[in-house]
């Protein structure tokens, strides 16, 4: 099996890149309010502490679908991960292969937003932690449109992405997209991740994250991933769920 390329990422071009209006998004405040005063100081330490102290990572590993059967999906890895929403989107967009995507904010960002709820210092943790939200949410995102333009020379590309836990996919699954990842049976940690038996990462900003690889035409945005997701009730969508979306968003 394919091990994961682990790879570090430079956390000033990362912090630099989350746009005020993603950041405002998961502070749970309006589209087109305007921060002052000591909530953008606050949230500006926040950005300015990230870029210099982040670690963030990205890891992947591609494989080859062998068959699907919802809600089954069988990899020619041996792996069965099990999701009808998986499945039927995969079957839907003829996939044929499978990348398997791990990001981490970092292991320093939870430690400081941890140090600041013990000193008692509410709002900075609040800050630094919806910034290493947004760190997660950013790095699937843009390494998703990185491996699609990878795969431009095979004319493939990437579907929308999808982690257990998010929801009809059942959270035990990650032990077996961590599986994938390390090439270990039973192997519960990837670099400065590890896999509890929960199926829950630490350190908390992290997630795992699955997309098919097909050689249809594919194209979504942030926007697009929030309409095609059925996760109930979340307070930080960029538009509601819509059934229909997911039926649209087929090759073309």
């Amino acid at each position: 099996m394919t091990l994961a390329n682990v790879t570090a990422i430079d956390a000033a071009a990362v912090a630099a890149s989350i746009s005020q209006q993603e950041y405002q998004r998961l502070l749970s405040l309006p589209r087109n309010y305007t921060m002052e005063g000591d909530m953008l100081a606050r949230a500006e330490n926040a950005r300015g502490w990230y870029a210099q102290y982040g670690q963030p990572i990205v890891a992947s590993v591609r494989v080859d679908l062998e068959k699907i059967n919802p809600p089954i999906v069988s990899l020619k890895s041996g792996h069965e991960l099990q999701s009808d929403v998986l499945a039927k989107r995969l079957q839907k967009g003829e996939a044929h292969s499978l990348m398997t995507l791990a990001v981490s904010a970092g292991q320093e960002v939870s430690k400081e937003v941890a140090s600041h709820w013990a000193e008692g210092r509410p709002d900075e943790a609040f800050f630094l932690d919806r910034f290493a939200v947004a760190i997660v949410e950013y790095l699937v995102f843009n390494a998703s449109q990185i491996f699609c333009r990878s795969l431009e020379s095979k004319h493939e590309t990437l579907m929308q992405h999808l982690s257990p836990g998010c929801g009809e996919w059942d959270i035990s699954d990650q032990h077996k997209l961590m599986e994938l990842l390390t090439g270990v049976p039973g192997k519960t940690d990837l670099g400065p991740l590890k896999l509890l038996s929960s199926g829950a990462i630490d350190p908390q900003h992290s997630v795992f994250a699955v997309m098919g690889v097909t050689y249809g035409n594919f194209a979504y945005t942030p926007v697009h991933l929030c309409r095609s997701c059925d996760l109930n009730p979340c307070e930080f969508r960029r538009a509601p769920y819509r059934a229909e979306v997911v039926e649209s968003l087929e090759t073309r």
